[in-house]
């Protein structure tokens, strides 16, 4: 069989990027630093290696912390209390782990004299420095592609470090997924969330966080996947942490109403090891959290959470921000208990506070008291273990024992840390608060203002990290290390934070079979040896077993829900269930897929040659069955023309178009159409293909209706703008503003890498979009051009530009942004560039 060149291009380019000292999208070492990764087996207790903290809760057993400070200035350049100060700033809310500082934060800004904008080559940066003096040790730099946020809200996302390993993980917001190597910063394994697996990076930003546990690496968010996986849901993925494999995905099951930032909380109940996290849907949701079974679920709100959750034994705190089920007020402050829950018996509401917009910050609880900041930075002290007698109407929910609130500026993003008996809290508008919570109510020991924030959003939105006798708070500008140079590290011991399981029983018989890794995607002739794993019904490891294995097709489920709206939290209709979404944007239910092949008695399958193939590799064991998904994609040429394919339904093997786009029948014609009815989506893409892919060309029609406000020459022309994705570039066609751009970062127009003409273009007209990229060894040469279909295509390219600080790689996709005129796609093709 002919190897196919794509690949092979593929992996030569990755190399050279790797040689070249990775200037561009890499790691960038400022100091020295060994190559040799670090092996521990437990944490240092001074440590904060993850957000929140080591006890996931935002407490810190450190002492002998400072009570006030002052940053530098010119009339006192030492200012007080600071240990250190560097110019890395941003959003994100840092780390510490063996003496060094991991955070987000970006490069490549320009100042234009009013304002400070993203550059041509502006990036998101993972970066590590000397948690002692504040240097940089290294930067490993991320391209902004395949996402819609603006500039000011990169480097949103929250680093966790594993002490077993010593490596750092962190998803940008390009939805990104990076493994680090935390001495030396060099890549472990890297994910493309997007065009892997359909993760959505919107406008809004909100980027979550992962969490480590055991052997895996979590991450949570809303995704569009392919097949079985292809509606829109806030889906969890559980990696394993060392090779980057995919162990599980699930999802809610509900449709997400927002694309919340937050992190998933791993803890113990009824003996269950779980992850949990507030969601997209407004929901509480808990799973196995080695193999992805679901356990309960909880309806909190109407719309999405963005705070974490905090757990205390079986009793979970929830915060939301926006619309209750059962109250006219925003907000709400509540403790569940799911002691006994399961998916019949969701969690039971013990008390909670109305009123108070907590969506953002995410509480700490400190010996039976909550303190919860809301989203006007007013922070609440909740007595959790003795509410008030008194009971909101018509229900046996109590209400909450309020001690004490008071405000500490406007705006709440980031949470508070407690620590010495002492609350560190950050306000977005820079005020950096010391708090001495006393019976009588909070006693102000410290206020600093900080101001800079240039071209940013916030002054401060994450939030503090205390680590070693140290507090660190990072601003939009600048990152400070604040401490008592003469103190002594001290700290109380750490308790273990999350309850111990009962042991499993190593000859019981097989309740869950999972096959790893659970999602690949082949070519022809390439082989991938499957393991099966066998655990208990509580979720617990037994063993990996001989399994009999098989191919066969994906079935897959019914469109998810919306979260019902329920008048009592406690009555029988808390399960969540309601209307499903239009008949235009739900795939038929049932069992679909072509795969062919066979697998071995060890697990071993080999892609064969045909068509574009997908289904499941089966493994049954005793009775129970695991799968695993598989797509196998043919060499290049390739022609996408939907005429085999299924109405009413996205194509099978393309990620991220469940829910947002759906081929429909046109007079005999079958083309594929981005819908229009749920305005989250009104910036959508899809993938195809497989990440790696280098040196293509991408070709594909286009069409779309369009709408015209007012009259003569003074109407308006409505109509939404299509476009074309190849290795992470973007050609689109402008349709209100009628021009062509070739770019790589829509929402940092028209400062980021572009190339925009004018082009007058009519509705209900099929165009032709062609993009090529062509890897140089120092940069991209990317191409693009647009005709009517009907019509011999141009000798030039009409767009072109060459990107000196590159995308190395991408698949194939496809884009739209439309609020309410759908927009048609056909005739997609993709081939070889010649040489």
């Amino acid at each position: 069989m002919k190897p196919n060149s794509i690949f092979l291009s593929s992996i030569i380019y990755l190399l050279s990027s790797f040689l070249a000292g990775c200037g561009q999208n890499g790691n960038v070492r400022v100091g020295s630093a060994s190559a040799d990764r670090p092996t521990q087996t437990a944490a240092n207790p001074g440590d904060w290696y993850r957000w929140r903290g080591p006890e996931q809760n935002g407490l810190s057993r450190q002492k002998n912390l400072p009570s006030e400070w002052a940053p530098p200035t010119k009339e006192n350049p030492q200012g007080k209390n600071i240990i250190w100060t560097n110019d890395i700033g941003g959003m994100s809310s840092p780390i510490v782990m063996n003496s060094k500082l991991y955070t987000l934060s970006r490069v490549g800004e320009q100042s234009t004299g009013d304002a400070v904008v993203p550059g041509p080559h502006a990036q998101e940066t993972f970066v590590c420095v000397d948690a002692n003096t504040g240097n940089k040790i290294w930067e490993h730099r991320e391209n902004m592609t395949q996402t819609d946020d603006p500039f000011w809200r990169i480097g949103w996302s929250n680093p966790a470090g594993d002490p077993q390993t010593g490596r750092v993980y962190a998803l940008g917001a390009q939805c990104t997924f990076l493994c680090l190597d935390g001495n030396d910063g060099h890549e472990i394994w890297k994910r493309q969330m997007t065009e892997e697996f359909g993760l959505i990076s919107t406008f809004g930003g909100r980027t979550p966080s992962p969490a480590i546990d055991e052997d895996q690496v979590i991450i949570a968010g809303v995704a569009f996947g392919w097949g079985d996986n292809a509606r829109g849901q806030h889906r969890v993925f559980a990696f394993n942490k060392n090779t980057g494999q995919l162990n599980w995905t699930a999802g809610t099951g509900f449709i997400p109403s927002d694309a919340p930032q937050n992190t998933p909380v791993i803890a113990v109940i009824n003996g269950q090891r779980l992850v949990m996290l507030n969601t997209g849907d407004g929901g509480v949701h808990a799973w196995k959290a080695r193999t992805g079974e679901k356990v309960f679920q909880f309806a909190a709100s109407k719309r999405g959470m963005n705070s974490s959750l905090v757990v205390d034994g079986t009793r979970i705190f929830v915060c939301t921000d926006l619309d209750n089920f059962d109250s006219t007020r925003l907000g709400r402050i509540a403790c569940i208990d799911a002691a006994s829950a399961d998916m019949n018996n969701p969690p039971r509401e013990i008390w909670r506070q109305d009123g108070v917009e907590a969506g953002f910050p995410t509480p700490v609880l400190v010996d039976g008291i909550l303190y919860v900041a809301d989203d006007y930075a007013t922070i609440y002290a909740i007595d959790v273990n003795h509410p008030l007698e008194t009971k909101w109407p018509g229900t046996e929910v109590k209400k909450a024992k309020v001690l004490w609130k008071k405000s500490f500026g406007r705006i709440g993003k980031g949470s508070p840390v407690f620590a010495d008996g002492k609350i560190y809290f950050g306000e977005a508008n820079g005020r950096v608060s010391i708090i001495k919570p006393t019976p009588e109510g909070p006693q102000v020991l410290s206020t600093v203002e900080l101001t800079e924030k240039p071209g940013r959003e916030y002054v401060i939105y994450g939030s503090p990290a205390v680590a070693n006798g140290r507090v660190i708070i990072q601003a939009a500008s600048k990152t400070y290390c604040i401490g008592n140079k003469d103190a002594q590290a001290a700290a109380d011991p750490i308790p273990q934070a999350i309850a111990p399981e009962p042991a499993a029983d190593a000859i019981a018989a097989p309740a869950v079979i999972q096959v790893v890794p659970a999602d690949v995607l082949l070519r022809p002739g390439q082989k991938q040896t499957f393991t099966a794993r066998a655990f208990d019904a509580k979720g617990r490891f037994l063993k990996e077993v001989k399994a009999e294995w098989s191919v066969g097709q994906l079935v897959i489920p019914p469109p998810p829900v919306r979260v019902p709206e329920v008048k009592n939290p406690n009555g029988p209709k808390k399960a969540m269930a309601p209307a499903t979404m239009p008949a235009t944007a739900a795939a038929p239910p049932g069992p679909i897929g072509n795969l062919k092949g066979e697998v071995t008695a060890d697990g071993a399958y080999t892609a064969p040659d045909g068509p574009h193939m997908a289904g499941g590799v089966y493994a049954t064991v005793g009775g129970v069955k695991g799968f695993a998904r598989v797509r196998v994609m043919p060499p290049l040429p390739w022609k996408f023309d939907f005429e085999q394919a299924r109405v009413g339904a996205p194509p099978f093997t393309w990620t991220g178009a469940g829910g947002k786009f759906s081929v429909q029948d046109q007079n005999g014609n079958k083309v594929l159409t981005k819908l229009t009815d749920i305005p989250l989506y009104a910036r959508a893409r899809t993938n195809f293909g497989s990440v790696d892919m280098v040196n293509y060309t991408l070709q594909a029609d286009v069409k779309v209706k369009e709408t015209l406000i007012g009259e003569g020459d003074r109407a308006i022309r409505k109509a939404p703008d299509p476009g074309i994705i190849n290795q992470r570039y973007v050609l689109e066609l402008l349709g209100t503003d009628q021009k062509i751009v070739l770019h790589i970062w829509p929402t940092a127009l028209p400062y980021s890498l572009n190339h925009t003409i004018p082009y007058q273009w009519k509705s209900d007209t099929w165009y032709r979009l062609k993009l090529q990229v062509q890897q140089a060894s120092d940069k991209a040469i990317v191409k693009g051009k647009v005709w009517p279909a009907d019509q011999p295509e141009p000798q030039e390219w009409i767009v072109q530009m060459e990107d000196t600080v590159p995308n190395r790689n991408g698949n194939p996709g496809l884009w739209g942004f439309s609020n309410d005129h759908e927009i048609y796609y056909d005739n997609i093709i993709v081939t070889e560039n010649k040489p």
